[in-house]
């Protein structure tokens, strides 16, 4: 009897493998696929329509974020805004970030992740709390006070660039 449990929980071990393997082939399919066909599929997401080539991407509330694109295109740079990061599609390409929200550790975040996983060298911040700028500067991002207009920080990014 013993025996047959032990066999049991033996089989139940590796079922519950294939179980997370297949939860982590819903969540990632790409990093199981062969080499070949994570070719095709991201020759398939390059080849998309829904890939857009804008200038600047923007973080931070709506207001302030059409302010900012509505500078931007002054300077012949088109945006993309959103405000949360489960809309963000990072299959787009950029040349920059701008973090103008008012969290200093959702703008952190966002850079994080632009520079990271989105390949953006150029980001940019507005710096809610003074005692953070050190933050900012450790990871190579460029600030601007909370209180900044958005036409002072479209006429930096386009200076930038």
């Amino acid at each position: 009897m013993e025996l047959i449990i032990v066999l049991i929980l033996i089989a139940l071990y590796f079922a519950g493998f294939k179980f997370i393997d297949n939860i982590y082939n819903l969540a990632s399919p790409c990093e199981k696929n062969s080499l070949s066909a994570k070719q095709d599929e991201c020759s398939k997401l390059s080849s998309s329509n829904d890939i857009k080539m804008s200038d600047v991407l923007i973080y931070g509330n709506d207001d302030y974020c059409i302010e900012i694109s509505v500078a931007l295109k002054k300077y012949d740079l088109s945006s993309e805004t959103f405000n949360d990061l489960n809309k963000l599609n990072m299959s787009n390409s950029y040349k920059f970030l701008i973090a103008a929200g008012n969290s200093d550790l959702d703008n952190l975040t966002i850079c994080s992740i632009g520079t990271k996983m989105m390949d953006i060298d150029k980001v940019f911040a507005v710096c809610n709390q003074t005692y953070n700028r050190k933050l900012y500067e450790e990871n190579n991002i460029r600030t601007f006070k909370s209180c900044c207009a958005a036409d002072d920080i479209a006429r930096a990014v386009a200076n930038f660039s």
